[in-house]
């Protein structure tokens, strides 16, 4: 099983709608942990959410968003954590995750987002392809390959995403306890985006195959427009 942590600030639409997509798609993730922030005017949403959802841990979110998530992380009784922004929908249903895919030590994560219907990213205006070099079968229907063959910052080559991507407990706890040994000397903001940005230090130490279903599962939603100055996924 598999506790999952959502991020989410000011977006009570679309985390109502990733909350719903994670019940109904992807049963795994018994333990769903949101840590969340909001400005005045979003409160009565959130509140009707945690009405709502009342199996839902929620967690409002401290002055360490790092310390939350090492928190949650700790808590968890489960072997796996999945991370999602609260834009992500799971929008097909994710394959069974167990110790069939995360037997093998090679493998780095278990990636929901990624598959063989991800072929091109948009980059300075522009769509180019982004296909996997060499593909590999794995158990439960899935795909895997290694990372280390495409260039970094290719879809094939980002491991350490906080979009439905899951991870082994020890691991991710690992990658957190020494980010908040380190946050008061690079102060760094307190949003999702800042954390996997400080996810990447880790990115050459950890294990090279990604493992994915053959098509993807999770997509970002298009309802994502924010303000400037959120604590979200996409703030400038």
């Amino acid at each position: 099983m598999i506790t999952s942590i959502i991020f989410s600030k000011d977006r009570p639409l679309q985390l109502d709608l990733c909350l719903s997509s994670i019940y109904k798609n992807f049963p795994d993730s018994t333990n769903n942990v949101v840590i969340y922030d909001h400005s005045p005017e979003f409160g009565s949403a959130y509140k009707k959410l945690t009405n709502r959802y009342q199996n839902v841990g929620w967690w409002k979110q401290s002055g360490s968003i790092f310390t939350d998530v090492l928190t949650a992380i700790s808590s968890s009784p489960h072997d796996y954590i999945c991370f999602f922004t609260d834009d992500d929908i799971v929008y097909n249903p994710a394959p069974k995750i167990d110790n069939s895919l995360f037997g093998n030590p090679a493998v780095t994560c278990v990636s929901l987002r990624m598959g063989v219907n991800i072929n091109q990213r948009r980059m300075l205006g522009i769509w180019r392809p982004d296909l996997p070099l060499i593909l590999l079968r794995a158990s439960n229907d899935c795909i895997c390959w290694n990372r280390s063959l495409h260039p970094y910052g290719s879809y094939w080559s980002y491991s350490l995403s906080l979009d439905g991507h899951v991870f082994r407990k020890d691991d991710i706890y690992f990658m957190m306890e020494e980010l908040c040994l380190l946050e008061s000397k690079y102060q760094w903001k307190q949003n999702p985006n800042q954390l996997e940005s400080a996810l990447q230090r880790f990115w050459t130490i950890t294990d090279a195959f990604i493992v994915a279903p053959e098509t993807s599962v999770v997509v970002n939603s298009p309802n994502n427009r924010v303000s400037s100055g959120i604590s979200g996924p996409d703030e400038n």
